[in-house]
């Protein structure tokens, strides 16, 4: 897939996102408790997904990580954008877009365990009785899978391609090979 190919599935698949507000832009809204993501909310909440300024990516590389799911399924095609268009400008964001779309081994393990039960995207949680778990784990499970299960099919698809762009294309600079861990831990199921 080319560059150009990839930017337009992106473009096309989440061009109707729906803003998720403000108070919904990163996970934790309370006054005075965490700075950095009030000042992340306040940053972004002047921008759409399409009109976020490369330079406040930059500054604000890993900021996904502390969005909220609604948030990060709304700004993360700024990111992904950014990393294909200006892979070298973007420093270490495809790093971190990367990171941020891997499913830790132990929740992937567990679903492995649990065949046929991890639905389509956008479906909900798996059916799997995670309290049987440690607390840690679960936490895990709940973080990535409440992030991940929001995407639909269309845009399931495009993150995948986005992954496999970055293994195509960068692949060489990866030396645990992250592209294609993120692709076989989940995202591989839209290939």
């Amino acid at each position: 897939m080319t560059a150009n190919a990839l930017l337009a599935e992106l473009t096309e698949s989440f061009q109707h996102e729906l803003f998720p507000g403000d108070k919904h832009i990163v996970a934790n809204n309370e006054p005075g408790y965490d700075f950095e993501s009030l000042q992340i909310r306040d940053s972004f909440k002047e921008y759409t997904w399409q009109t976020l300024p490369a330079a406040l990516m930059r500054y604000e590389q890993d900021s996904f990580f502390l969005l909220s799911p609604a948030g990060f399924k709304y700004y993360l095609p700024a990111y992904l954008c950014y990393a294909v268009r200006a892979y070298t400008e973007a420093t270490s964001i495809p790093d971190s877009l990367i990171f941020a779309l891997t499913l830790p081994a132990e929740v992937a393990e567990v679903l492995a365990a649990h065949p046929g039960t991890p639905p389509q995207l956008g479906e909900g949680v798996p059916e799997i009785k995670w309290e049987n778990y440690p607390a840690a784990l679960q936490r895990q499970a709940h973080y990535h899978l409440s992030r991940y299960q929001q995407f639909n099919a269309t845009q399931g698809r495009a993150l995948y391609h986005f992954l496999a762009y970055m293994r195509a294309e960068h692949g060489s600079e990866y030396w645990r090979d992250e592209p294609e861990i993120a692709i076989a831990r989940y995202w591989g199921r839209f290939a």
